[in-house]
């Protein structure tokens, strides 16, 4: 077991909205969505869904900028406030208290963009 909970975001349809909006395609999105749909963030333990929440909250930002970047990186088109608010309407969050790793050899940080 390792030393972590994991939220698994997803988007909501203001997410996409506003993905088009931002200059993105309709068949960039489909093809993205197809690929990496949601993601899967590591967060400090948790033992009880109230603590996932209150860490959630704490990290929204960082996870919100993650998500703009994969998916619009330019920073330019992004909005202007970023709140907690709009987080929870653009994404849906599921968390899960235990994260069991059962793939072989060492886990090892990818840098940023390689997928």
């Amino acid at each position: 077991m390792v030393n972590r909970s994991a939220v698994v975001i997803g988007h909501e349809a203001a997410f996409y909205g506003w993905l088009k909006t931002s200059g993105i395609t309709d068949k960039a999105i489909q093809e993205r969505k197809e690929i990496t749909g949601r993601v899967v963030y590591l967060i400090p333990a948790c033992h009880y869904p109230e603590e996932i929440e209150e860490v959630v909250e704490d990290l929204f930002e960082e996870i919100f900028r993650r998500e703009l970047a994969r998916w619009q990186p330019d920073e330019k088109v992004w909005p202007d406030s970023a709140d907690f608010d709009l987080f929870t309407r653009w994404f849906t969050v599921e968390g899960y208290s235990v994260v069991e790793d059962v793939g072989r050899g060492r886990v090892e940080d990818e840098p940023a963009g390689g997928m």
